[in-house]
């Protein structure tokens, strides 16, 4: 009410960093909070035209030395079937505004590469759960969404992507893919850090039902690319819905 929104009963918690945390009362509205100094701050409306769903990122660009927020705008297939590329903007907190850059790194002649659930933000980078899908849209195009990790370095403002471990795209025979995608993104399968490192905490195979829970340490990782190293691997409990890492 301070800032001129109605009231919002459960405003989502899109991340957070260095004691600031960015909450979207609304699909339209993203709001900067810092509890220890009581602090509250409305950003400006974006620039991008009406989207049809969009993901959001929130961190602190050690090179410029400010707190930035991505928005990635996806639109729905267009009359040809043709799906356009998503559109990105950035928020300055320094210059309190939004800028479009350019997406090319989300693009291919054939593939569009949409982040979907923001997961976390870690030394410049931040991290989705995402998907790689064709431009060309299908009747059933969940079957076609390949998943993986979409990530962004402030620093050069580029998405990278990043394929999950193999054991991740194995599934039953006769089984829904999508419905099994599905829930592996919306349920349990996170980033987080392990020891220092980024990890995936989730199934072992791409399965409703799945064989075990796991954790994957990206090695090697440069900032582009990296390998996934299994270490650690635990049987689902019987009536536990949901492990937290």
């Amino acid at each position: 009410q301070f800032i001129g929104l109605e009231d919002v009963e459960s405003p989502s918690i899109l991340g957070h960093c260095n004691g600031i945390v960015c909450l979207s009362p609304c699909s339209d509205n993203l709001v900067f909070c810092n509890p220890a100094i009581k602090e509250i701050k409305l950003l400006p409306k974006s620039g991008l035209p009406d989207w049809w769903r969009c993901a959001v990122g929130f961190g602190y660009d050690p090179k410029s030395k400010d707190y930035k927020v991505s928005r990635i705008a996806s639109y729905q297939a267009e009359i040809d079937g043709l799906i356009p590329p998503p559109r990105v903007e950035i928020y300055t907190l320094s210059t309190d505004s939004w800028r479009e850059i350019r997406n090319n790194s989300l693009e291919t002649d054939t593939t569009c590469f949409f982040p979907d659930y923001f997961q976390m933000y870690f030394q410049g980078i931040w991290y989705w759960v995402g998907y790689e899908q064709p431009k060309q849209s299908v009747e059933y195009e969940d079957e076609e969404q390949k998943p993986m990790v979409i990530f962004f370095d402030m620093g050069d403002e580029i998405f990278h992507n990043l394929l999950f471990p193999d054991s991740f795209y194995m599934y039953e025979e006769g089984s829904s893919y999508a419905y099994e995608m599905s829930y592996l993104m919306y349920c349990d399968l996170r980033i987080i850090l392990w020891n220092g490192s980024i990890a995936l905490f989730g199934f072992n195979r791409f399965s409703a039902l799945p064989e075990s829970y796991g954790v994957w340490v990206l090695d090697d990782f440069d900032g582009a690319k990296g390998s996934w190293t299994k270490h650690l691997t635990f049987d689902p409990l019987e009536g536990i819905k949901r492990v937290l890492e």
